[in-house]
C-alpha cells in the first residue's frame, strides 16, 4: 500500500511541475498521460488518504485544463488576427512588401502555439489558402511585368534608332520637330525595368546631344553667313545712296541702279534679325531715286 502511495505522490509531483510549463497545451496533453497512469495506480478500495491524493491530483488536472483552455482561446484569437492581416495583404497591390509581410505572418503563426487539432487544422486551411492565392497573384504580376518591361524596352530601342536617323536629315527644322516628337513619345512609355532603364536613357540622350551639337553648329555657321550677307547688302545700300545723291539719271546710272536690285536678290537672305530692316532702307532709297527720276523727266 505504501508503495502505491509513493507512486501517486510521484504522479502528483510530476503533474504539479507541469503547471510551470510555458506551453499549457503541451502540458495538458502530458497530464492526460499521467492521468492514465493514475487510474492504474488507484486501488479499488480507497482510504481517506487515497481520496486526499485523488483530490490533489484532480485539482491540479483542473488547473492544467483551465490553462490549456485559456491558451486555446488565445491561440485561436491570434491566428484569426493573422488570417485577417493576410486577407488585407492579399487585397494590396504591393507584392514586394506583401511578400515580406506574408512571410512574417507565417513566423507569427508558428509562434502562436496550438489549440485543439481540429480547430488548428481548420484555421491553417484558411491561412494556407490565402497564402497560396497571394503567391499565385504575385507570380502572375511579375510575369506580366516582365512582359511589359520587354515591350517598353523594344519601343525605346526603336526611338533610339529614329533619333539616329534624324541626324541624317538635311533640314535642321524638320529634324528638330521630329526630335521633339520622339521625346514626347519617350515620356509616355513606361519603365523597361531597373536593369535596362538607365542604359536606354543614356543611349537616347546621346543621340539627342548629337543632334543639338549639329543644330548649334548649323546655326553658328548661319550667323557667319548672315553677317557676310548683311555686310554685302549694306554695301549695296551705300551704292544706292550714292546714286540717289548724284541723281544724274544717265543711262549708265539707271542701269547701275537696276543692277543693284539684281545683286540684292543674288546675295540671299541676311537673317530674320537683319533682312527686313536692310530691305526697307534699300527699297526706300531706290524708290526715292525713281521718284526723283520721274519728276526730273
Amino acid at each position: 500500500m505504501e508503495n502505491n502511495y509513493n507512486k501517486k505522490e510521484e504522479l502528483i509531483k510530476q503533474l504539479e511541475e507541469l503547471l510551470s510549463s510555458e506551453n499549457p497545451a503541451d502540458a495538458y496533453a502530458k497530464a492526460k498521460m499521467l492521468s492514465r497512469k493514475w487510474r492504474k495506480a488507484r486501488e479499488d478500495e480507497e482510504s481517506f488518504y487515497d481520496k486526499e491524493l485523488s483530490d490533489r491530483f484532480n485539482n491540479v488536472m483542473n488547473q492544467l485544463a483551465e490553462k490549456a483552455g485559456d491558451i486555446a482561446v488565445n491561440v485561436e484569437e491570434k491566428k484569426l488576427e493573422i488570417i485577417d492581416k493576410a486577407k488585407k495583404i492579399l487585397d494590396s497591390a504591393s507584392y514586394r512588401k506583401g511578400n515580406e509581410e506574408m512571410n512574417l505572418l507565417l513566423e507569427q503563426w508558428k509562434q502562436a502555439g496550438r489549440s485543439n487539432k481540429e480547430k488548428d487544422d481548420e484555421l491553417w486551411e484558411q491561412f494556407s489558402t490565402i497564402r497560396k492565392e497571394f503567391f499565385t497573384k504575385k507570380n502572375e504580376f511579375y510575369v506580366n511585368l516582365r512582359k511589359t518591361y520587354a515591350e517598353n524596352k523594344a519601343l525605346k530601342e526603336e526611338l533610339i534608332e529614329k533619333a539616329k536617323s534624324y541626324l541624317q536629315l538635311d533640314s535642321i527644322k524638320e529634324a528638330a520637330a521630329k526630335t521633339s516628337e520622339i521625346m514626347d513619345e519617350w515620356k509616355k512609355i513606361g519603365s523597361a525595368g531597373k536593369k535596362d532603364d538607365e542604359a536606354l536613357w543614356n543611349a537616347f540622350l546621346e543621340q539627342r546631344k548629337a543632334f543639338y551639337k549639329k543644330r548649334d553648329e548649323h546655326y553658328d555657321s548661319l550667323k557667319e553667313v548672315f553677317a557676310e550677307r548683311s555686310k554685302q547688302k549694306k554695301e549695296l545700300i551705300a551704292k544706292a545712296k550714292i546714286c540717289l545723291a548724284r541723281s544724274e539719271f544717265s543711262e549708265e546710272e539707271i542701269n547701275e541702279v537696276k543692277e543693284l536690285r539684281q545683286q540684292w536678290k543674288q546675295i540671299g537672305n541676311a537673317g530674320k534679325d537683319n533682312e527686313n530692316k536692310l530691305w526697307e532702307e534699300f527699297n526706300n532709297t531706290l524708290n526715292k531715286y525713281y521718284e526723283n527720276m520721274k519728276y526730273y523727266k
